[in-house]
């Protein structure tokens, strides 16, 4: 079968999903392309969501109109995440009225929103991980057997929903191919340019953090198999490799597991022998405070680790254990960042502001006083977004802080919060303060004036600010940009994440 994997641009970031499935299809004997969609974005989000949607600008690097005329697809796939989805439908809708094709969604937008097989022109979506019954979906397609009883799909036919159990996970990554990154870079080449790459080693996290989905993902998923999967350190080396000796840039490598730490006994020790070995760049990844030991943090430094992303969420602690169900302590998160900063290993603080509790912009000072402390190469702060399907959505809703009728997504949580708060100025301190946080943290004179600062209605250039910041960490402190072949495009990303905001 002809399928056309499809997706939002991506920011610098692959979208391994798509990589993945690709090169899992082709396997299987199929012809696989892909396609980015690039539109500008909306500064002040949508309404009426989905009558008043958006239109989508056609303005990709390979057309998508034309890719799909010259492709002549029997089946697209659409990779969502929620925010997305608003354009990748609208989008479907288009090519629906000019192309025959069959239109599945996949991702966690459909995941966690199962409501989404009953839009317009979306003919089956795929519920959690797609690598065994997407294509098990096809096969049954071409087959003529009843595909519309696929597990983990949800399927249209014949005037009926069929809404099928989920599947068991995929008990063993090792069995899955390297992800295919030729077609995504072909449908992006500026993806290919950039000097960082991203790469996968496991998947799943046993924590239960009230605002991501792996506390709904592994409740879905209980009994159907081990919820932390891990490929074997070759495996990951020879995907390194195989970038390199196709010639694409590769200057820094960054793993995207949940919780890049978080291994078996010796997979570390054994991974880090290889790296160093065979591929000796720099690298980061995700770590979470309470899983880390002090002995690895040397191990990995000594194999290129340059810096790490590490979970703060709120400086309040009652806040962060009540409400994001953290379990790890400010001492503990103060402990293990100093670890860090004494292994020369820089740190990207991740903290969320705008919370449903009583007196949030007080609660959000209190993270921006515990990242003052940690020193952090980047504070990096977002608003809340209650994701559906997550603990914290509940909470909001039982507060009153959020209508979870109709809630209308950004693409980023960067520019404002979704919430409800007790008057207008209140929220424009809780705005203007996450977007002053990272600048504060790096001219900490700055915090005496925090209260004026916060009241003043400067938002919006304060969100210029903010991205300006942002992108000079990224950039220049903790990943050295080559001027020449990478300024233009990183510009265009930055307008990028401007628009999605």
């Amino acid at each position: 079968m002809k399928v056309l994997l499809i997706c939002k641009e991506m920011i610098a970031y692959e979208r391994l999903a798509i990589m993945i499935l690709g090169s899992t299809l082709k396997k299987e004997g199929h012809e696989v392309r892909a396609a980015v969609i690039n539109t500008s974005g909306a500064a002040n989000g949508r309404s009426d969501y989905p009558n008043q949607a958006r239109e989508p600008e056609m303005n990709t690097y390979h057309n998508i109109f034309e890719v799909v005329q010259n492709f002549q697809p029997e089946m697209i796939g659409y990779s969502a995440m929620t925010g997305e989805h608003y354009d990748i439908l609208e989008l479907n809708r288009k090519l629906k009225q000019q192309f025959d094709f069959y239109a599945i969604m996949g991702g966690p937008h459909p995941t966690f929103f199962k409501q989404a097989i009953e839009e317009e022109g979306i003919d089956a979506i795929c519920i959690g991980e797609g690598d065994i019954y997407f294509p098990e979906f096809i096969r049954r397609i071409k087959t003529k057997e009843e595909y519309w009883l696929t597990q983990s799909m949800h399927v249209k036919h014949e005037g009926k929903i069929h809404r099928n159990p989920l599947g068991d996970l995929v008990p063993d990554l090792s069995v899955l191919p390297i992800p295919d990154r030729t077609i995504l870079y072909e449908s992006d080449p500026n993806m290919a340019k950039l000097g960082t790459k991203s790469v996968i080693t496991a998947r799943g996290c046993p924590y239960k953090c009230s605002y991501c989905f792996n506390k709904k993902y592994n409740d879905m998923y209980k009994g159907k198999g081990q919820i932390i999967r891990v490929r074997t350190p070759e495996q990951v080396i020879q995907e390194i490799e195989w970038i390199k000796d196709n010639n694409y840039r590769l200057e820094e490598i960054a793993f995207v597991d949940d919780i890049f730490f978080l291994k078996p006994q010796g997979w570390l020790k054994e991974f880090a022998k290889l790296y160093k070995k065979r591929i000796n760049l720099p690298f980061n990844g995700n770590v979470r405070a309470s899983s880390v030991k002090y002995d690895d943090i040397e191990l990995l430094k000594d194999a290129g680790l340059s810096h790490v992303w590490m979970g703060v969420e709120s400086g309040d602690e009652e806040a962060a254990n009540k409400v994001f169900l953290r379990n790890t302590t400010n001492k503990t998160i103060i402990k293990v960042n100093n670890w860090f900063r004494e292994h020369g290993v820089k740190v990207i603080s991740l903290n969320i502001m705008g919370l449903p509790v009583d007196d949030p912009y007080k609660v959000d000072l209190a993270t921006l006083d515990l990242n003052l402390k940690l020193k952090p190469a980047l504070a990096s702060t977002g608003l809340l977004y209650p994701y559906p399907g997550t603990a914290v959505a509940q909470i909001a809703v039982h507060g009153g802080y959020f209508d979870d009728e109709n809630p209308e997504f950004l693409e980023s949580n960067k520019r404002s919060s979704m919430l409800k708060f007790k008057s207008a100025k209140e929220k424009r301190k809780i705005e203007n303060l996450q977007k002053l946080t990272g600048l504060v943290v790096e001219f900490p004179f700055l915090r005496r004036f925090m209260d004026y600062l916060c009241k003043m209605p400067f938002t919006g250039f304060y969100h210029l600010l903010f991205y300006l910041h942002l992108g000079y960490c990224h950039k220049i402190r903790l990943s050295r940009m080559n001027i020449r072949k990478e300024l233009p495009i990183f510009m265009k990303m930055w307008f990028k994440l401007l628009a999605k905001s």
